[in-house]
């Protein structure tokens, strides 16, 4: 009886982790989907702008000192405190920079009203650095579960106050709203539970070692910045806001969705690769376990929104955001293909090798930007296909990268990686032709029908995941830290 409670208490754990980190993309696409239902491309293209030049911010925050905490060997008194100055000091910097830049960077991409958004989304980026720095000091703690009600909390409490302020005002400072909705109640929550206090005390040789170890990292943060949003900003400067909006939404609905696993896997990996790191312990183990465990997910996730996404942005989108389904279709797949470029950067850091991420990064953001530069004459469909295209091709880089210079064993993680991308495959093609049979007979309601085919698409999973799991593709233990 003692193990079988022992079973439910560990499967609720990991129900509630996975919930917890993947919160954050689910709100995230919640108010991609509600900003398309209320605000023209336009006006989406013009907050997406606004992020896109957050989100470089924010990695400073994310990566660099934050794997440095997971993985050093230092005391953890001068480790955390010298962490902290240095990550509160990059990103207020970085911050201050980008808040100089808010009205001029209006002006370049002709679109009000940019300045404020960039500017009031700045100002509050140091304080979202003080959070990271004290989810890294529980992780490795490992205070693991405190980590998740805390972030539970935060993104329950950003998702439900920023519906209400999109439903209620209808205006793009709703979304802005949204962000602060995230920051705030999290360091307030982080201040008060996490216990963690930085001392007044700045190790120097430790900053030179988090420094020589965190460069690789933010060189590398910059190159995937440049090769995500490179399309962003060509469309930007060539075309208009509008054009940014129609790809930012297809890109969020696809992306939103796989990153509602992808971004969980990406923090357990961290977590377990700086752990096995610590024990001396082969990293070929965790490395196929996430290969398969992440393409799987990400990949049937993939192809539910494949089927479906047609018939959801004509039952709850304006008519405006039509053309960019194919590109929804694009970034799906991309979502799916991406397993290599995630578990890059948690490998080498682990090893202590953090200039080869900045490699991957750099051959991967050269050959996607030329990618994009050869496509974007041909339109939205054509880029993002292109874009697609590259991320696949990069993992494999990144497979060849992590046997020839990681000396790890990539045999068995390449095999999952095949093995998930069949299964869902097949996955994919059952519900499918399900969800045509369905629409030809059932004589439903759009929405009934679209209803329906969901949760057949649900429980058609849960065989799948049990297959996977018995061939060793998938994993739980991929979800424990």
């Amino acid at each position: 009886m003692s193990g079988i409670y022992a079973t439910f208490r560990k499967t609720g754990k990991f129900l509630f982790a996975c919930l917890a980190r993947s919160l954050e993309q689910i709100s995230t696409l919640v108010m991609a989907l509600l900003a398309a239902r209320f605000l023209l491309p336009a006006d989406y293209g013009v907050y997406s702008l606004g992020i896109m030049f957050i989100v470089l911010v924010q990695t400073m925050a994310y990566t660099g000192f934050f794997q440095f905490i997971l993985t050093s060997k230092e005391d953890d008194t001068a480790l955390l405190a010298t962490c902290f100055w240095l990550t509160v000091g990059l990103v207020s910097l970085a911050s201050a920079v980008l808040a100089a830049c808010a009205y001029p960077l209006e002006w370049v991409f002709n679109a009000h009203p940019l300045g404020n958004v960039v500017l009031l989304l700045a100002l509050v980026q140091p304080l979202a650095s003080v959070t990271a720095w004290s989810s890294a000091a529980l992780l490795r703690r490992g205070e693991i579960m405190l980590n998740f009600k805390i972030l539970f909390a935060q993104n329950l409490i950003a998702l439900v106050g920023g519906v209400l302020m999109m439903w209620l005002l209808h205006s793009i400072y709703a979304l802005v709203a949204y962000r602060y909705l995230r920051v705030i109640p999290g360091a307030l929550l982080f201040g008060i539970l996490g216990r963690d206090r930085p001392a007044i005390l700045f190790d120097k040789r430790i900053a030179r070692t988090a420094t020589i170890f965190s460069g690789g990292l933010y060189g590398s943060s910059a190159l995937k910045f440049l090769a995500r949003y490179a399309a962003d900003l060509l469309l930007g400067l060539l075309y208009s806001p509008a054009a940014v909006g129609l790809y930012r939404f297809g890109n969020r609905v696809a992306t939103g969705a796989t990153d509602i696993f992808n971004k969980p896997m990406s923090s357990f990996a961290a977590t377990q690769f700086g752990a096995t790191a610590r024990r001396d312990s082969d990293l070929a183990v965790p490395l196929a376990r996430f290969s398969g465990t992440i393409t799987l997910l990400s990949a049937m996730t993939g192809a539910v929104i494949i089927v479906f996404a047609d018939d959801v942005i004509r039952l709850f989108f304006q008519p405006s955001y039509l053309p960019a389904l194919v590109v929804t279709y694009a970034m799906a797949l991309r979502g799916a293909a991406g397993v290599g470029q995630l578990l890059v950067e948690p490998t080498f850091a682990a090893l202590g090798r953090t200039a080869w991420v900045m490699m991957f990064d750099l051959v991967s953001t050269i050959v996607a930007v030329a990618a994009i530069f050869v496509a974007s004459p041909a339109g939205l469909n054509a880029l993002a296909w292109a874009q697609a295209a590259v991320v696949l091709g990069t993992t494999f880089w990144a497979f060849y990268l992590l046997r020839t210079k990681g000396k790890i064993d990539v045999v068995p993680a390449m095999w999952r990686f095949g093995g998930a991308a069949a299964l869902a495959a097949g996955y994919g093609a059952i519900v499918y032709l399900l969800q045509r049979e369905l629409a030809a007979f059932s004589g439903l309601p759009a929405m009934e029908a679209l209803a329906l085919g969901l949760t057949g698409a649900a429980v058609l999973a849960l065989p799948v995941l049990a297959l996977a799991t018995r061939l060793r593709i998938f994993s739980f233990e991929a979800f424990y830290g």
